[in-house]
């Protein structure tokens, strides 16, 4: 692969052409947007990589550029700063990929791994457009779906590749409504390759925010055609954004459309056109140009409950996934927050976020430290939607412990069709919170602990390997353990677990929470368990702070000092009841 570096920092560049180098790959290098597209020009590329903040001419500057001249070239933003993402946000132009300062090797192989299959597909497309009359494959229609599915995956975009792949064949004018992030340039070129006539003109206006540059591209004047209308001319004119053109412009426009030889007009919108048309922001005799043939992408905003299966479908199909299993589980922290997060880029987004998954997986089970920064920040807002995951992931583990469901619902007491109801993402709480110290109340878990038995510990570690170190160390000791990989599987195991673990031992984050409120939200559920932290420089009142484990010999010592500690004070534990 020939890659092309554009980087101010000599010292930067050098070890990041020493690392492709060393991968088999051709490497050059320039100091700015400027002398990247000069080099372009001399000897085209198949990858740029190129940094955000140089002068004369940024990143995004160069990217803008190479689109016009290059729309194929992929495209690699590379920055330290934490808001990156937020930055390509507001760009009119999007990056084939995005890597993070300081380089790390996982994150190069990653998109290395992108580009390579991405230049496949297009050497592909390029192959059977040159065949002439020969088709890819016995069945054009078949090939095309498979390669929507790519972008819009599982059976919540069944219906739009079905819509998509029969507007894209037809040659007639056409209409999508999509917003952000849901038409990436990926698809249009799918979109050309399948048209009637593939090798027709086939022009692109991205309207956005920049409407100047989009009216200037379309008018000479306000009666003359344009640079990209006249280029369009026995083709193919898209415009995306139109509804962000004026009416104005957008009245100008059909007029210009017409004659010989004529243009096929194809346009997309970011909202419904009933209701651009009614608060007056699309022209009327454009909307009646393309009433028959719209397809309607739906945003993961009205997905949020498909989200999960979406998601692994699309990280299956991601290069740097490290599993052939395709048994895949996401905990309901990480669940919580993929479906909580807004999606601002839509499956654009999602394969971004797919490909930093796969780099991150040490198992087929997705924790919620291995999401981008950004879901951290992602809550469930009450206690009782807490309580809501705990319980599905509690029924699950049932589930798949016992034969059937009705000795699933047996072994909780009630009903299989309550079971079934429970297990669904809309269900109401089948237990609820209360607090009583009376031994009546009926609580889930009605067996007794043992007389002889050594209270459980609840370890929560988000590390995989430390979490399982304490496991081993405390089974040598004969003590029971609760395991949790995060702030919400700590509080469903003091919730349901029996008996109650005495000790919850902190040792690492407890994401989504900060310290401080998960041992908050952990006593609120539990007011008499004795909570230890180490490793943490915070101070927490009544919480036993330790430091890090020097080796596990150090372990004995603490757990003795827990052993011995007293509970807090609490006249009235919650106790999670059964609903009646």
């Amino acid at each position: 692969m020939r890659i092309l570096i554009l980087e101010d920092d000599r010292a930067t560049a050098h070890l990041l052409a020493m690392l492709l180098t060393n991968a088999g790959h051709t490497v050059e290098h320039g100091l700015d947007g400027a002398e990247g597209m000069k080099k372009l020009r001399a000897s085209p590329c198949d990858l740029v990589i190129s940094d955000v903040f140089m002068v004369p001419i940024d990143g995004f500057d160069f990217l803008a550029s190479a689109r016009s001249e290059f729309p194929r070239l992929l495209v690699v933003l590379a920055s330290a700063c934490s808001d990156l993402n937020a930055r390509i946000a507001n760009q009119p132009h999007k990056p084939f990929d995005v890597i993070h300062k300081p380089f790390r090797i996982e994150e190069v192989k990653r998109v290395l791994a992108r580009a390579t299959e991405a230049l496949s597909v297009q050497a592909g497309i390029a192959q059977a457009s040159a065949t002439a009359g020969k088709p890819l494959t016995a069945d054009p229609n078949a090939a095309l779906l498979e390669g929507l599915e790519r972008f819009y995956p599982g059976a919540a975009y069944a219906s739009t590749r079905a819509q998509l792949s029969r507007v894209m064949r037809q040659p007639g004018n056409a209409m999508v409504v999509a917003k952000d992030g849901l038409l990436p340039s990926d698809v249009l070129d799918l979109w050309r390759e399948a048209s009637p006539q593939p090798h027709a003109p086939w022009q692109i206006v991205v309207v956005e925010t920049d409407t100047v540059s989009a009216e200037q591209a379309l008018f000479a004047s306000a009666s003359e055609a344009g640079p990209a209308i006249t280029a369009a001319r026995g083709g193919t004119l898209l415009i995306l954004d139109l509804d962000r053109l004026s009416l104005d412009a957008q009245a100008r426009l059909s007029p210009l459309l017409k004659g010989t030889p004529p243009i096929r007009l194809l346009i997309s919108l970011s909202r419904d056109p009933d209701q651009l048309l009614d608060e007056g922001l699309i022209d009327e005799s454009l909307y009646f140009r393309f009433s028959t043939a719209t397809v309607l992408i739906p945003p993961l905003s009205e997905l949020a409950d498909q989200i999960d299966p979406l998601f692994l479908a699309i990280l299956r199909t991601t290069p740097s996934f490290p599993f052939v299993s395709t048994d895949l589980e996401i905990e309901p922290a990480a669940l919580a927050a993929l479906r909580g997060y807004s999606w601002p880029n839509n499956v654009t987004e999602v394969h971004s976020v797919a490909a930093w998954v796969a780099t991150q997986m040490r198992s087929p089970r997705i924790s919620l430290s291995q999401l981008p920064e950004r879901f951290q920040e992602v809550r469930l807002t009450t206690l009782s939607d807490a309580l809501l995951l705990a319980q599905r992931e509690h029924l699950r583990r049932i589930q798949r412990l016992s034969p059937s469901k009705v000795e699933a619902a047996q072994t909780l007491g009630i009903s299989p069709e309550d079971f079934s109801r429970s297990l669904q993402i809309d269900a109401p709480p089948l237990f609820t919170l209360s607090t009583s110290s009376g031994s009546a109340d009926r609580s889930l878990g009605a067996q007794p602990t043992s007389p002889g038995a050594r209270p459980p510990f609840l370890i929560l570690a988000p590390d995989e390997r430390l979490r399982l170190s304490l496991e081993a160390h405390f089974a040598t000791l004969g003590i029971g353990t609760r395991l949790a990989t995060d702030g919400f599987q700590a509080i469903a195991h003091l919730l349901l677990a029996n008996p109650a673990p005495r000790v919850a031992l902190i040792a690492g984050s407890c994401a989504p929470f900060e310290l401080e409120e998960c041992v908050s939200q952990l006593r609120r559920v539990a007011p008499s368990v004795i909570i230890a932290t180490l490793g943490s420089t915070e101070e927490i009142e009544g919480v036993h702070s330790f430091a890090p484990l020097e080796s596990m010999d150090n372990l004995s010592a603490i757990i003795a000092h827990l052993m011995e500690a007293k509970p807090p004070e609490a006249p009235q534990r919650p106790v999670l009841k059964l609903r009646r």
